[in-house]
């Protein structure tokens, strides 16, 4: 492989973890060298720990003996005062200037027990305590330091190799905020999906997944929502897009099967963007029952059980109509029990009951 493809590949290797293999064999093999190693490290006290390695073919096979000493706190270049001080660095075992003889002495035997040669790597410090390198080592028997050749050409490595270790630590802190996310959508009881105007779904949480497998007049195929009428369908891609205001009503078998949509965020169309001009849609049904535990509020707020039900139904987005209906119970009966419900929670509003209740459950 050419040195530019070879750059190429490590730049299409970011967020791939499994593309490194290729890539790293590629660089031993124009290195001449025994193994070729990406990690990163972090400081722990005196320590330099490695968090992350992607390994060379040979090197994945011998990870276990390689493990044992040459990534562990026996191997003299994991101590923290080895760690580059600058924000990058080419350097070798034979070079490192905070490396003793006896340092030396115990890499060459310690390397030579897990049938490797001397290393010399590139660094980048992306962090204070945080650093990647790229380390290789020559085979057992080889002594040599980095030549002139190997120098010319980690040099012409190094800038693509600090970029590499940037772009992986911005997707590292991406993912890390992503996963943040989806936890807490999963814990929530609202359904939530973001989804295209063509219906093309690119995310759902839990609850989404489980309303939608229970309802007849919707399904999830092929990675998009499908709708039993196709006047539903064209009813939820026109609030998606905003043609119709931000909320539908799609009509169920009876009035417990009703889907209400709501759009809570929608991209601003921008040709100009990299995306997908996705929405962040709400959906909620009557016949759903909302995973608040009804006698936590009653006992929040000396509620009866009937009051409790109703008021976390309302909180999961069904009208006092449509409890009604799914209870089996008047709608006078209903209203009495929020009136209720309303003066006991010292509120005067529907919607200040359910901002109560949510509030109060947040910060338990």
């Amino acid at each position: 492989m050419r040195d530019n493809d070879l750059i190429a590949a490590m730049y299409a290797a970011v967020g791939e973890d499994a593309r490194w293999t290729e890539v790293l064999d590629a660089i031993k093999l124009r290195l001449g060298v025994a193994s070729a190693v990406f990690q990163r490290l972090v400081a722990d006290k005196n320590d330099l720990i490695p968090v992350i390695s992607l390994r060379d073919t040979w090197s994945t096979e011998e990870a276990s003996r390689h493990d044992a000493w040459a990534n562990s706190p026996h191997n003299p270049r994991f101590r923290r005062d080895t760690e580059p001080r600058g924000m990058l660095e080419i350097d070798s075992d034979q070079r490192n200037a905070f490396l003793s003889e006896g340092d030396r002495e115990a890499l060459r035997h310690g390397l030579s027990t897990c049938g490797l040669g001397p290393g010399f790597w590139l660094g980048c410090r992306i962090a204070p305590g945080e650093h990647t390198t790229m380390i290789f080592h020559r085979h057992v028997g080889d002594g040599r330091d980095m030549t002139q050749a190997d120098l010319t050409f980690l040099s012409h490595l190094l800038p693509h190799f600090r970029q590499v270790s940037r772009l992986l630590t911005c997707i590292a802190g991406y993912e890390a905020r992503l996963s943040v996310a989806e936890a807490f959508m999963d814990s929530t009881s609202l359904a939530l999906l973001a989804c295209d105007t063509n219906l093309g779904v690119h995310w759902m949480n839990r609850a989404a997944e489980s309303l939608v497998a229970s309802l007849p007049q919707l399904g999830f195929s092929g990675g998009s929502l499908h709708f039993r009428r196709a006047e539903a369908g064209a009813a939820v891609r026109a609030a998606i897009d905003g043609r119709c205001g931000d909320t539908c009503r799609i009509p169920g078998n009876d009035a417990a099967e009703v889907l209400h949509v709501r759009v809570l965020r929608r991209d601003a169309a921008d040709q100009r963007r990299w995306g997908r001009n996705l929405a962040l849609v709400a959906l909620c049904s009557p016949g759903t029952a909302p995973r608040i535990d009804a006698a936590e509020v009653a006992d929040l707020f000396g509620l009866t059980m009937a009051e409790a039900t109703l008021t976390t139904h309302l909180v999961g987005g069904m009208t006092v109509k449509d409890f009604a209906a799914y209870r089996g119970i008047a709608e006078g009966t209903a209203r009495m029990q929020l009136k209720s419900a309303l003066a006991k929670a010292g509120v005067g509003r529907q919607a200040d009951l359910v901002r109560q209740v949510c509030q109060s459950l947040a910060r338990l």
